[in-house]
């Protein structure tokens, strides 16, 4: 019977230990992994300066075909793939095209000459477009219902310019109510000496695309596509798209992305 007794103790003191140890192990776990801060999201170091201290990173354009040139039309940017610099603008600019030049694709055609990038009044800062890289002549411009879902076009550019900043990108969604910040040029923009900065907030994101409300009553935003929306760190989050009611259309960086993947151009996204 004491034997039983004994081997019924220890059992019960064994088991105990067990417990103990699954208990401070979770703990050890907890202060290891779970306790730790998330990672910190480092501002871009003009964030926090007056707007008129910024980089040049929003710039316009000037496109030109056989008989036609357009000046400071629609506005532009370039980006930071983390392994290269490429130039960005909105695709529904060959709504104009299509229109005054009779262009039918996303192509630019056998009349084009140039398109070339620059910050307003500054043409000594000029990056020029070397090619095309969603060039497609299969593909139908369409209307802006359509397009608001791909609004991105991306190029090649002719070699860089150090006057020019290239925005980094954040590849995480925009959040219902986030606010966020165009920054570019407007056709009813008084002061051009710099682009305006327009306070959004994200109404509804859809993924290639997300809605905001201005939160200022005094902006127009006729002229403003192309423009780049940066978040309160600076990052690159959206495109200026358009405009549906009272609220606007951004394109987002999920679309770009899906660019990036299917012409094979490098791109250094952490959650990968």
């Amino acid at each position: 019977m004491a034997r039983v007794k004994t081997r019924i103790t220890h059992y019960l003191m064994t088991n105990k230990n067990l417990k103990i140890m699954k208990k401070l192990t979770l703990i050890l776990i907890s202060i290891m992994f779970g306790c730790q801060d998330s990672p910190q999201v480092i501002k871009e170091p003009w964030i926090e300066k007056p707007v008129s201290s910024w980089p040049d990173f929003a710039l316009t354009n000037e496109i030109s075909f056989t008989d036609t040139t357009y000046y400071d039309i629609a506005n532009s940017f370039i980006v930071n793939t983390g392994f290269d610099t490429i130039g960005v603008s909105c695709k529904h600019i060959f709504m104009v095209f299509e229109n005054q030049l009779g262009l039918n694709s996303i192509d630019l055609g056998n009349e084009f000459n140039y398109w070339k990038m620059y910050p307003k009044n500054h043409k000594e800062k000029t990056l020029t477009i070397k090619r095309l890289i969603n060039k497609n002549p299969n593909e139908q411009i369409g209307q802006f219902n359509t397009l608001k879902v791909r609004d991105w076009i991306i190029f090649e550019l002719e070699g860089q310019n150090n006057q020019l900043y290239p925005l980094k990108i954040r590849y995480t969604p925009v959040k219902t109510n986030e606010i966020v910040y165009a920054v570019g040029w407007g056709m009813m923009q008084k002061d051009n000496s710099k682009p305006a900065l327009i306070k959004l907030q994200c109404f509804k994101n859809l993924g290639d695309y997300f809605y905001i409300k201005p939160l200022e009553t005094d902006t127009h935003p006729a002229g403003r596509s192309g423009s780049p929306v940066i978040d309160k760190n600076g990052y690159l989050v959206g495109i200026v798209s358009g405009q549906e009611g009272n609220l606007g259309v951004i394109g987002g960086v999920k679309y770009l992305t899906t660019l990036f993947d299917k012409y094979d151009i490098e791109y250094n996204n952490p959650s990968h």
